[in-house]
């Protein structure tokens, strides 16, 4: 692999993480922002070793950061670490600066921005979609926590024969579009309802929230095994009983975290409500009674008090 830089596009937390943990492999990295400089150099305090101990271990990492206007090199490997809204803009925005036969790939939450970039693309140009379970949390413009491992792993969106490799090595996965379906399922359950009731990832699982966790189980699982849905072939193993150990697992190790939605709403940012209680709306060949109150909670405020009523009356 040329030893060409990296171009993170994206200077959010995910953003800053993976242009540190870039550089740490040994690459150049670019780092592209939009509005808040990060400056040349980021701070990443890790509270967990590679291992998974407790150990609070703070590192600089040396990262060129630039506007989209300001860059002036051509680009072989681009990461896009955005909100799902901003993918196809963040890439429109370096076009003309990545190579006609660029890996692109993409870290956002939900499904549906991919195929908008994907129809972007030269065909010559191969799009990898990602998906994380790293906890990280942004503390300043050139600060971040990284405060939980997980993995990562990216797919071509459009498979080839013979498939490629991701340019990083062990994250080529032949099954992306499995992933990115079970991540929805769970995000299309945490993130609406910790958003509307205003909660913690963890707080899910008391006892109030109950018959509502159990009515919106039932319903992705009907929409998953269903035999008319689109994506059939990657999630008809989600089960009711599947989707409850998911939910469950992921609730409790991320008990005291607060979802993406949940802070996007507190700080009265977008959402990506669109790309996943939206993308299920949209694709679904049933009706879906309780998503379309999540989405519809999660979209409009002024109907967010009646919506918790009726979702707590949910049996």
């Amino acid at each position: 692999m040329k030893n060409t830089p990296w171009l993170v596009i994206g200077a959010g937390a995910i953003g800053l993480f993976w242009a540190c943990k870039l550089e740490k492999l040994g690459n150049k990295v670019h780092l592209v922002y939009r509005s808040e400089s990060p400056g040349k150099k980021i701070t990443l305090e890790s509270l967990t070793d590679e291992e998974g101990q407790q150990q609070v271990c703070t590192t600089k990492h040396k990262i060129k950061s630039f506007t989209a206007e300001e860059l002036t090199d051509q680009y072989d490997k681009v990461l896009i670490c955005t909100k799902s809204f901003d993918l196809k803009n963040a890439f429109t925005q370096v076009e003309a600066h990545i190579t006609n036969d660029a890996d692109i790939a993409c870290l956002c939450n939900g499904i549906g921005a991919q195929e908008e970039l994907q129809n972007k693309l030269l065909e010559t140009q191969t799009l990898w979609a990602g998906t994380t379970s790293e906890g990280v949390l942004k503390i300043e413009a050139n600060h971040i926590k990284h405060t939980g491992l997980g993995d990562t792993y990216f797919g071509q969106w459009r498979p080839t024969t013979p498939a490629k490799d991701f340019p990083l090595e062990g994250m080529t996965v032949t099954n992306i579009h499995q992933r990115m379906i079970e991540k929805l399922a769970v995000n299309a359950v945490i993130n609406p309802i910790t958003a509307i009731f205003n909660i913690h990832n963890g707080d899910i699982l008391n006892d109030e929230y109950k018959p509502l966790i159990d009515a919106t189980l039932s319903e992705l699982s009907s929409v998953f095994t269903h035999p008319k849905f689109s994506y059939l072939q990657e999630s008809q193993h989600l089960t009711r009983d599947n989707l409850k150990n998911r939910v469950n697992t992921i609730a409790q190790l991320t008990r005291l975290n607060r979802s993406s939605m949940h802070e996007d709403i507190r700080l009265q940012r977008q959402t990506e409500n669109n790309f996943i209680s939206g993308f299920l709306l949209d694709n679904s060949p049933i009706e879906l009674p309780v998503q379309r109150l999540l989405f519809d909670g999660v979209a409009h405020a002024e109907q967010r008090e009646e919506v918790r009523k009726k979702l707590l009356s949910l049996s």
